[in-house]
């Protein structure tokens, strides 16, 4: 049974007051190094809490946030977020002075996202996350549209540095060692702006 069954949105939302701070009353986090949590796969969430729990994924608030957490209120508060949704990311590459040079972070963000990289080895971004950011989520697989840009250039470079390793079967840490700083920072952007079409069923 999955986690979206088993939690209670309503009882969620009451246990989620303390996230507020960083993320928001609906899960749509207002400063871009905070991830929004808004839609996302409610298992992808109690897992996050776990592996703070548990050390697997370390961040010290984050950490003794979910020290306090209970298996039973993780799986309310992911139900929670899945069932909000995500508002737009403000979609703006500040830090790039011309379009042109936009165009061309997006347009190499697009071919990594769709394509992957043969010469590298790395794997298409859409197999997991798919071609809309909507993700397998039955898998528990982030959903990666309108999540803030800065957020997944922080965590891609996690990945690669290690300093993040709970990704199941490494399969993360894999893709990101054959990715340039560059071509981390044009996935992001790309995928961020990826509109999910599970946002419509809501």
């Amino acid at each position: 049974m999955s986690v979206a069954t088993e939690g209670d949105a309503e009882v969620g939302k009451i246990k989620a007051m303390a996230c507020i701070g960083c993320h928001g009353p609906t899960g749509n986090s207002f400063v871009p190094n905070f991830p929004a949590l808004a839609g996302q796969p409610a298992g992808y969430i109690a897992k996050q809490i776990k592996d703070f729990k548990s050390a697997d994924r370390k961040n010290a608030t984050m950490s003794r946030f979910a020290l306090g957490i209970n298996d039973a209120d993780l799986n309310h508060i992911g139900a929670f977020y899945a069932s909000q949704v995500k508002t737009p990311v403000v979609k703006n590459i500040t830090h790039l002075k011309t379009d042109a040079e936009k165009t061309k972070l997006l347009t190499l963000g697009k071919k990594l996202y769709d394509h992957g990289n043969p010469e590298t080895g790395q794997a298409a971004c859409f197999v997991c996350h798919g071609k809309n950011g909507d993700a397998l989520v039955d898998f528990n697989i982030p959903i990666l549209a309108n999540q803030h840009p800065q957020y997944l250039i922080a965590t891609l470079k996690a990945f690669k540095n290690r300093t993040r390793t709970n990704d199941d079967e490494r399969v993360m840490r894999r893709i990101v060692d054959t990715m340039s700083n560059e071509q981390i920072e044009a996935v992001a952007y790309y995928s961020s702006y990826l509109v999910s079409t599970l946002e419509e069923k809501k």
